[in-house]
C-alpha cells in the first residue's frame, strides 16, 4: 500500500498466454477460506479461470494474513485504489480490473470505486448498501443493534483477539457470547466497556448516532458521479442491506461519471436474506427456482464481466426481480417496473385497512414500555440462525399481533390479486406522551386461514424525524412521520387481506428507545420511560401507501 503496509492475496492464473483481466475479491473474512471466498459471493473461481480471468482474493488491511490495523472502512478507498494500481503493473493483468463480493467485500467495492482508479471498469456488490449510517448501523435512527453486535462476536472479533496480546477475559467473554449471543443482545446498556474491548470501533459507532461528519466521510454514495463502472447489484428482498442495494443500482443509473457507465447498470433481487440464498427463508419455501444455483450467479457473473470486457452488452435483463407470492421470476427494463401506481389506503377507526375512502377522524392508542419491548418476528434481519434463516423473512405474526401494544388493521378480503412492486410507506400522523419514541410498522399477509406473515417492515425514531440532531418530541403534539417500511415485490392472490401493524419497538433487531432523550446506548432500566401513544386516522390521518403493477410482468 502506499503508506507501506503489506497486504496479502492468493492469485489464480488462467492457463494461458498472455496478459488477462483480472477479477478481485477484497475480504476481512479471511481469503483461504472456500467458504467465504466462493460459496458465499456466488463465484466459482476455477469457472472464472475456464472464462479467461485471473482471480486475486486479498485480506483487506489487519485481517489475517495482512498487515496493519482493522478499522471498518476507513482505508478502503485507498487500499482498493493502491490494489488496483498494483495488478496493472502485474504481466499477468491486461489493464481491466472488475471487483466482486458480498456484504463488507460489496462496501470495498463501493468505496475503491469512489477513489476512481485507473482501471477499475465494473464492479458487483451483492447483499451490501450504499453507505454506512442508514441501514448498515442504523436504520431510521436505530441502532441495527442484533446485526452490529452478532458482526463483531461471529466475524470481527475472533481474528482480531488473534492477533493481539493475549487477554485471557477478553476471549472468555467472546467464548462465552459466541456459545450464546442471545445474551449479547439481552446487555443493558448497549455501551459497555467489554464489549468495545473486544472491538474499539463500536465507540465510534455510538458515539454518533445521527448521521454526521463521521458517516460522511466513509459515504461511498456521495461519490457516485466519480464511479465510471459498470455495475451488477445483487440482493435480497429479506436481506438486511436491500434498501443500499437498490440505492446503488438507482444511483449509478442515475449519476455514474459517464453515460456508457449510466447504461450500464443491471440488478437481480432474489427472495434471499443475508447469508442465505437459497429458497428456504423464514416460515416458507420460495421454491426450487429461487435458489441462487438455480439462478446461477457464476453464470451472471461471467456474463457481466466477460461482456464489458469485450465492449459488447451483457445478454442480462436490466432487472431480473423474482416475485415473491407467485415465486417466479422475471426480466424487466427497470426498477421499480414501469406502470407501477402509488395506491393509499386508509385506517379506520373499526380497525380496517381500506382502499380509498378514509371514514371519520378518530384516534388509535396504545402503550409502549422499553422494559417489555415487541420482540423482532421475521423481517429483514441478522440475528442467530442466519445462514438458515432460522429468525429472518417471513414469519408467523399471531404471538405479536395479540400483544396489547400493537395495533392492527386489516383489510377485507380482495376481490382481485394484487401485484405489489416498489417501497412501501406509511404516512404517519401521531402523538407520543414522550419526549422520544420509535414508531414501527409492518404490512403483512393475511390467508384464507387467518394466517398472518410478515412481508416488509420499518422503524423512525422520533428525535430525528428532522434530519440531523436530535430534537425531542413536545408530549402530547400531533407529528407527521413518512415511515419508510422497505421494497417488495409480491403477488397477493385474491380473497388474502393486507394488513397493518403499527407498534414503538422491534427488539432486539434494532435497540431499546429509552423514551426519553437520554443516549440510547447508555440507557439503563432507571431511564425508561413508559409512552402513551395516539395514532390519528380517519380523514386527513394516517394512511399507508403501496406501489401497484398493474400485471404481473412475463416471466
Amino acid at each position: 500500500m502506499s503508506d507501506g503496509v503489506r497486504l496479502r492475496a492468493d492469485i489464480w492464473l488462467p492457463d494461458r498466454d498472455g496478459p488477462v483481466p483480472v477479477l478481485l475479491e477484497r475480504m476481512p473474512y479471511d481469503k483461504s477460506s472456500s467458504f467465504m471466498a466462493q460459496h458465499i459471493v456466488g463465484l466459482e473461481i476455477v469457472r472464472a479461470l475456464d472464462a479467461g480471468f485471473a482471480v486475486v482474493v486479498q485480506d483487506t488491511r489487519g485481517r489475517y494474513a495482512s498487515e496493519g490495523d482493522f478499522d471498518p472502512f476507513t482505508h478502503e478507498a485507498t487500499d482498493g485504489g493502491d490494489t488496483v494500481a498494483w495488478l496493472l503493473e502485474q504481466d499477468f493483468c491486461n489493464g481491466e480490473v472488475f471487483m466482486y463480493g458480498a456484504s463488507y467485500i460489496g462496501a470495498t467495492q463501493l468505496l475503491a470505486a469512489s477513489a476512481a482508479p485507473k482501471g477499475l471498469r465494473a464492479i458487483a456488490p451483492q447483499l451490501t448498501t450504499s453507505d454506512y449510517y442508514e441501514s448498515w448501523t442504523y436504520r431510521g435512527g436505530a441502532l441495527q443493534l442484533g446485526f452490529v453486535l452478532l458482526w463483531i462476536i461471529e466475524s470481527l472479533a475472533p481474528p482480531d483477539l488473534d492477533r493481539r496480546a493475549p487477554d485471557e477475559a477478553l476471549g472468555a467473554l467472546l467464548a462465552e457470547l459466541n456459545e450464546n449471543p442471545w445474551r449479547a443482545l439481552d446487555l443493558v446498556p448497549s455501551r459497555r466497556a467489554e464489549l468495545e474491548a473486544l472491538a474499539p470501533y463500536l465507540r465510534d459507532w455510538l458515539a454518533h448516532p445521527s448521521r454526521d461528519g463521521f458517516w460522511a466521510a466513509i459515504d461511498p454514495s456521495r461519490a457516485f458521479g466519480r464511479m465510471d463502472v459498470a455495475g451488477l447489484h445483487i440482493g435480497g428482498w429479506h436481506d438486511i442491506f436491500l434498501d443500499g442495494t437498490l440505492r446503488n443500482y438507482r444511483g449509478l443509473t442515475e449519476h455514474a461519471a459517464t453515460e456508457e457507465a449510466r447504461g450500464r447498470q443491471y440488478l437481480v433481487v432474489g427472495p434471499w436474506s443475508h447469508g442465505n440464498l437459497s429458497g428456504w427463508q423464514g416460515d416458507g419455501w420460495h421454491g426450487y427456482d429461487a435458489d441462487s444455483g438455480a439462478l446461477d450467479l457464476t453464470a451472471t457473473h461471467l456474463e457481466f464481466f466477460s461482456a464489458i470486457a469485450a465492449g459488447r452488452e451483457p445478454d442480462l435483463p436490466k432487472a431480473r426481480i423474482f416475485f415473491t407470492g407467485a415465486d417466479t421470476w422475471h426480466d424487466l427494463p427497470s426498477w421499480p417496473p414501469p406502470d407501477t401506481t402509488p395506491t393509499s389506503w386508509a385506517l379506520r377507526a373499526d380497525g380496517s385497512l381500506t382502499q380509498g375512502a378514509a371514514g371519520e377522524q378518530a384516534t388509535l392508542t396504545y402503550r409502549s414500555d422499553p422494559a417489555n419491548p415487541v420482540p423482532t418476528a421475521g423481517g429483514a434481519t441478522f440475528l442467530p440462525g442466519l445462514l438458515v434463516a432460522r429468525n429472518s423473512g417471513p414469519k408467523d405474526q399471531a404471538a405479536i399481533e395479540a400483544r396489547d401494544d400493537v395495533l392492527v388493521l386489516t383489510s377485507a378480503p380482495l376481490e382481485t390479486g394484487l401485484t405489489i412492486a416498489g417501497e412501501v410507506v406509511l404516512h404517519l400522523e401521531a402523538a407520543s406522551s414522550a419526549e422520544d419514541c420509535d414508531w414501527t410498522a409492518r404490512l403483512t399477509e393475511v390467508d384464507a386461514a387467518g394466517r398472518s406473515v410478515g412481508l416488509v417492515d420499518g422503524i423512525l425514531r422520533a428525535r430525528y424525524r428532522h434530519g440531523g440532531d436530535a430534537v425531542a418530541l413536545v408530549p402530547g403534539r400531533r407529528e407527521s412521520y413518512r415511515l419508510p417500511l422497505g421494497s417488495i415485490a409480491h403477488v397477493v392472490p385474491a380473497g388474502h387481506r393486507l394488513r397493518l401493524q403499527i407498534a414503538s419497538s422491534n427488539y432486539p433487531r434494532f435497540d431499546r428507545n429509552p423514551q426519553a432523550m437520554a443516549d440510547p446506548a447508555e440507557a439503563t432500566g432507571d431511564d425508561f420511560v413508559v409512552a402513551h401513544q395516539t395514532v390519528f386516522v380517519g380523514v386527513g390521518g394516517t394512511h399507508l401507501v403501496i406501489p401497484i403493477a398493474p400485471d404481473l410482468p412475463e416471466g
